[in-house]
């Protein structure tokens, strides 16, 4: 129904931001990442939106990419995830470090998240792995820079987003080797499974 805001923040909390929107004030609930990236008041911010309707209340979410607000979705499908874990998840782990985390089967990183415990965890990884193709590679793996190369590469070779997360983790990431390299690496370690 509204698909995204333009405005100025005129004000914003720990998770909430209220834009204003040609005169007219909207609060919208956010993750602490969302909110801190939507700038100080008075700074314009563009925010993509998601209506929810619960318990006869709208509510209307926001998202800094709109690739994080079907990530949100993605996440209120889980049974036991409603969208103030959905935001907790957001706000902990940015959207490539969740998927990782997901496509990986991480339960001990993701219940290290307040309202997340190993059952919601484990159901997480088994509900929504194989929805996380299209979000793994688009940040690092794990923390290393160049893995979002890494595992993109393994991934256009055919090999699963769990697959090349995996490899990826096992391959040296520092910084100075060649992509080529770390792609062989990750190969000979698929090969030795």
């Amino acid at each position: 129904m509204i698909h995204f805001l333009e405005g100025v923040v005129d004000s914003r909390g720990v998770d909430h931001v209220v834009l204003n929107v040609g005169g007219i004030g909207f609060l919208v609930k956010t993750s602490t990442r969302t909110a801190d990236d939507a700038g100080v008041v008075g700074s314009n911010a563009v925010l993509h939106t998601c209506l929810l309707i619960r318990d006869e209340n709208p509510v209307l979410y926001g998202f800094g990419a709109a690739e994080e607000r079907a990530l949100f979705l993605d996440l209120l499908s889980v049974s036991g995830v409603g969208p103030r874990v959905a935001l907790g998840l957001l706000g902990a782990l940015r959207t490539g470090e969740l998927a990782c985390a997901i496509v990986s089967g991480d339960t001990a990183l993701l219940s290290k998240i307040p309202g997340v415990g190993k059952k919601t965890a484990a159901r997480l990884c088994v509900d929504l792995s194989s929805k996380m193709e299209s979000y793994v590679g688009t940040e690092s793996v794990g923390g290393h820079l160049g893995d979002a190369e890494l595992v993109e590469a393994l991934t256009a070779l055919g090999y699963t987003a769990r697959e090349a997360v995996d490899a990826a983790r096992k391959v040296d990431s520092s910084d100075g080797v060649p992509l080529e390299q770390r792609i062989r690496k990750a190969l000979q370690a698929l090969s030795s499974r």
